[in-house]
């Protein structure tokens, strides 16, 4: 029992370094260049995205954060939403410091970003990005202080197993190099640029994924195999519009789609690009 111990408490040692060593790794990044607007067309457009990929719905309406992944009750650590104005416990991020962050999962210290999914946002153009940055600097300050982010020995376990996605700057190609402008279509390329925002629950593939946690239901396939794929146009973009489902039943609460602001001819663009996965 004693060797087995020892083997536990040498692995468990292991693993600790390791997850330490990814959350202490400085990256090297040349920033780009964007001129954030100030007029208000470009601030309207800003929140829209803000909307739509989530930013709000992680970081609440007023983008103040406070929204517990993992409180001090949970085994895996404490992580909430940060406080993304320049009040009081707000991160009061320059210009620099969000085009680091959403570019790169990077904070100032140029260390990764715990499990925010910069991964899913980083890809949007430079025109969207900078009114999404435009938005978000414009918000008035609220004074509102979180808890520090902390991972327990499960959080670290599972961190390492890569069955938690902590790390955010491992997810992306620092070199990328992004559109100028990708102009809105009713069409499939444009309906996975905005469907990213759908990877993080649905997966990669857009085929599914396991619940949650326990007594949450399976996050479901919504690719052409899955029941989406059986729907219309018209009753796919019904459901963003109601909740609920063209069998009458109303979506499971995990999914916010209410959050999910698009314009009707967005929602048909995921249609179209949804349709042609396999």
């Amino acid at each position: 029992m004693g060797s087995i111990v020892l083997l536990l408490a040498a692995f468990y040692g292991y693993i600790y370094f390791q997850t330490e060593a990814r959350a202490n790794k400085v990256y090297e990044v040349k920033l780009q260049k964007l001129t954030i607007p100030t007029d208000s067309a470009s601030i309207a457009h800003g929140e829209h995205i803000a909307t739509t990929r989530g930013c709000k719905g992680c970081h609440s309406e007023n983008l103040s954060g406070g929204i517990a992944f993992a409180d001090d009750k949970s085994p895996i650590g404490i992580l909430y939403t940060s406080n993304l104005t320049s009040g009081k416990g707000g991160i009061n991020y320059t210009d620099e410091d969000w085009i680091r962050a959403l570019r790169h999962g990077l904070g100032k210290d140029n260390k990764s970003l715990w499990f925010m999914p910069s991964h899913e946002v980083c890809i949007i153009s430079n025109e969207d990005m900078a009114d999404l940055i435009s938005y978000v600097r414009s918000r008035p300050p609220v004074d509102k202080i979180t808890p520090p982010k902390s991972m327990k020995p499960l959080g670290k376990i599972l961190t390492f197993l890569d069955k938690f996605p902590l790390y955010t700057a491992e997810k992306i190609d620092h070199h990328a190099i992004y559109a100028d402008k990708v102009a809105p279509a009713i069409s499939p390329e444009y309906g996975k640029y905005l469907a990213t925002s759908c990877t993080g629950c649905h997966s990669t593939n857009l085929k599914g994924a396991d619940p949650h946690g326990p007594g949450e239901p399976a996050i479901p396939d919504i690719s052409s195999t899955g029941n989406p794929g059986k729907w219309s146009t018209d009753e796919f973009t019904t459901l963003f519009e109601t909740g609920i489902r063209p069998n009458g039943k109303p979506l499971d609460k995990g999914m916010p789609w209410k959050d999910f602001t698009y314009t009707k001819d967005e929602v048909k663009a995921i249609y179209t690009y949804l349709h042609t996965l396999p």
